[in-house]
């Protein structure tokens, strides 16, 4: 896993620059308020009384489809960032290796392409057969599926292979002592959501700096950084298909 530099923003969170005064379906009034935060489900606010956290659902219909216009350029903008900068990583690591003997790493595709080149573009038919170690990029993986779900699924369900994208925030899994990662594209309502297997040495794990990073330790005095949110990734696991509105993939091992 190389480490994308340089980068500003997060994926899952974008800020705005304006104040506004912001006023609920239910009536509920804020003054002076200043968007800090988009997530999938809302946005955060700061304002004269405090700070919180609305459901796309408590704002009007004007007010939302403004905010939520604002949240898709944002995002689209930093994808894209997170792109380019993943393709100099790249770029910079296959010169580094290009001198060595022996290179064991896979091999790896230009950012934004799967790992045949100009496959993401063809309909999935036209698509070469889909062999364990190929390479998926995520955001393609998320095209594909919104495009035509019913083939997606004949191609990818059930499949183990590797899929490459940018970590975008870890969300906690109920009732296990686990976090599921999750890969950022420019669809907001479809989302790639890898169940991360951890080391079997590590006795807690949990998320640090407000949720940016997350950390385990394999001891009572030790703390380990597993993935923090941009970092460029490949994990290769079992896509278990589309179903409400995510593609999921399960029993994944970190490859780089």
């Amino acid at each position: 896993m190389r480490r994308a530099t340089n980068l500003v923003f997060l994926i899952a969170t974008v800020s705005i620059a304006w104040s506004d005064d912001i006023t609920t379906s239910g009536g509920k009034a804020f003054k002076n308020a200043e968007v800090i935060q988009f997530t999938g489900e809302g946005l955060t606010i700061k304002h004269d009384g405090g700070t919180n956290q609305l459901v796309w659902q408590e704002l009007p219909a004007t007010v939302r489809l403004r905010y939520q216009a604002e949240a898709r350029k944002r995002k689209e903008q930093e994808i894209e960032k997170l792109k380019q900068d993943l393709a100099r990583a790249e770029a910079e690591a296959a010169k580094l290796g290009s001198g060595t003997a022996e290179n064991t790493s896979p091999p790896v595709a230009k950012a934004g392409k799967t790992s045949a080149p100009d496959e993401a573009a063809k309909p999935i038919a036209g698509l070469a057969l889909l062999k364990a170690g190929d390479v998926v990029d995520a955001a393609d993986l998320v095209l594909q599926f919104k495009a035509d779900s019913a083939a997606a699924n004949q191609r990818y369900r059930k499949k183990t292979f590797r899929v490459r994208g940018v970590v975008e925030r870890f969300e906690p899994k109920m009732f296990v002592r686990k976090y599921d990662v999750l890969l950022a594209s420019t669809e907001k309502f479809v989302r790639l959501v890898v169940g991360f297997d951890y080391p079997d040495n590590l006795k807690a794990v949990y998320t640090i700096q407000h949720g940016q990073k997350l950390v385990g330790k394999p001891t009572d005095h030790s703390e380990v950084t597993l993935l923090k949110v941009g970092d460029p990734v490949v994990f290769e696991g079992k896509c278990q298909g589309l179903s409400d509105s995510e593609i999921v993939f399960s029993g994944c091992r970190l490859v780089r």
